[in-house]
């Protein structure tokens, strides 16, 4: 049995939490967080400390906060020489743990929101450790999460984060502008669920550049100003054309 806590309260420490209770050979320990009480989506099973220099002895810590937060939070984990403490960043260093003996990383790529449920055992876990033994333990952990374990340097996670976040929330921004374009057209957003839908299920078949389609990509000056034209005067202009410049680029590849 691995007792582990969690400090922090947001997305990941959510979906953490209740993997962790689900799986017989993992002991939640408790939640750490700087609320007086802890937030209402947290299962009631959920034992809560709201004082991080005061949280109990665990085999395992893992800190879930913002990333200019984990060296802070760190330094105020009171544990012992025997325990490993962990952060879930994809863009901090390892090292921002070291003051302690045996500590990590675990970092599930995925984008977590606590009204959305997530199979963690199709999450791709990325792993590191201070040493040979931190990181066997870290892995033990993980692969009780997950199918698919991926050992990365701090430098190869960075690129894996910043990968992410074109992938993720660059795409997401992206369908926030199409839908408040179609709104200030007086057209319900929802219609683009279809495409959206089917651009990510090509993925499962085809690599991203020959899934690749659109006006920028068959060169279609005519439609292109067409479309710059609708965007005059407005902050997507730009991205559209910036956007649009680098796609056609995509030909000279494929």
């Amino acid at each position: 049995m691995i007792n582990v806590s969690i400090i922090g309260t947001g997305n990941v420490a959510y979906h953490l939490s209740n993997v962790f209770l689900e799986h017989h050979n993992i002991n939640l320990i408790e939640v750490c967080g700087r609320r007086k009480n802890i937030p209402s989506y947290f299962s009631s099973r959920v034992n809560y400390c709201d004082n991080v220099s005061k949280i109990s002895e665990s085999d395992i810590y893992i800190i879930c906060v913002s990333d200019d937060q984990i060296e802070i939070i760190s330094n105020k984990i009171k544990a012992s020489s025997k325990s490993l403490i962990l952060h879930c960043s994809g863009s901090t260093h390892i090292n921002a743990l070291s003051n302690h003996c045996n500590y990590g990383v675990l970092y599930p790529l995925q984008t977590f929101s606590i009204e959305k449920n997530i199979n963690f055992k199709k999450i791709p876990i990325t792993i590191e450790g201070n040493s040979k033994d931190s990181l066997n333990k870290i892995e033990n952990l993980a692969s009780k999460l997950s199918e698919n374990i991926l050992k990365a340097s701090s430098k190869q996670r960075l690129a894996i984060h910043v990968s992410a976040v074109f992938a993720n929330n660059f795409t997401n921004y992206m369908r926030v502008v199409a839908d408040e374009i179609l709104k200030s057209n007086d057209i319900d957003p929802d219609i683009l669920n279809p495409l959206t839908f089917e651009t990510s299920d090509k993925l499962k078949y085809l690599n991203s550049k020959e899934a690749q389609t659109g006006p920028a990509l068959r060169k279609d000056i005519n439609t292109l100003k067409k479309h710059l034209n609708l965007l005059k005067g407005t902050s997507y202009h730009k991205i559209y054309e910036t956007i649009s410049n680098e796609i056609k680029k995509i030909n000279y590849e494929l």
